[in-house]
Formats: structure tokens, sequence, C-alpha cells
């Protein structure tokens, strides 16, 4: 199982891994769920080069590379997280710090992250 979790790269394998694991096992509980994401997450995150996270009960920044400065234009992030409310931008060590705020949302904050990573992908594949 463990082996193929680690494959996820994709929602597409996500959505395999799933019925998979449901055809042989039952539904598939959120902690389950939630490890199938996290392991998109971490791909998607390694694909973006993001190699700074931090977390607290919080939150959830996450540190943009460098050279996405030139690649991101903020005004067009900035619209694009600022309708989801829980999002918030700033800069530290001249890097694009995204906060998740993780307190009060309805559902666990992986999901978010994904979400984020796609938008980020998307902002860095319109502008390459």
């Amino acid at each position: 199982i463990h082996k193929k979790i680690n494959e996820i790269d994709s929602y597409e394998k996500i959505n395999e891994v799933k019925k998979e694991l449901e055809d042989r096992f039952g539904k598939v509980d959120e902690d389950i769920n939630v490890y199938m994401h996290e392991e998109l997450f971490e791909k998607l995150a390694r694909s973006l080069n993001i190699t700074r996270i931090n977390q607290t009960k919080n939150y959830i920044e996450i540190y943009l590379p460098k050279e996405y400065n030139k690649l991101i234009n903020i005004g067009d992030l900035f619209m694009k997280l600022y309708e989801y409310k829980f999002y918030r931008l700033s800069s530290k060590f001249n890097q694009i710090v995204i906060t998740l705020d993780i307190v009060t949302l309805d559902k666990h904050f992986i999901y978010y992250l994904i979400d984020l990573l796609g938008i980020i992908k998307e902002e860095i594949e319109s502008k390459g």
C-alpha cells in the first residue's frame, strides 16, 4: 500500500490508488486520504523547487524560491489568493512567503496547500 501511495504524483493517480484500495478494503478513511494528498503535495513542492516550509499550530508558511521573484507577478498572485481569505502574502529574506492560516479551515490543510501549489504552478507556467 505504501509503495502505491509513494507513486502518487497527480489527482488522477490518487483516484486510481483510492479505487484500488476501496476495491480491496472498502471505503478509504480520511487519514489514508490525507496521507495520499500529503504524497502529492511533496511531489508538487519538489517540482516547484520549494525547499522551505514552516508549520506552527496556527499557520503554515511556504517560501518560494528567490528566482520566482522575477517569474511571478505579485499583484496577480495576490488577486488570485485574495478570494480565499485564508492566505497571506509577505516577503522574508528576499523571498515571497505565502502563509496559510489553518485554525479555521473547513477541511485538512493539505487540500488547501495542494490548491495553492496549483495556483503557483499556473502562475509560473503562464510566464514561461
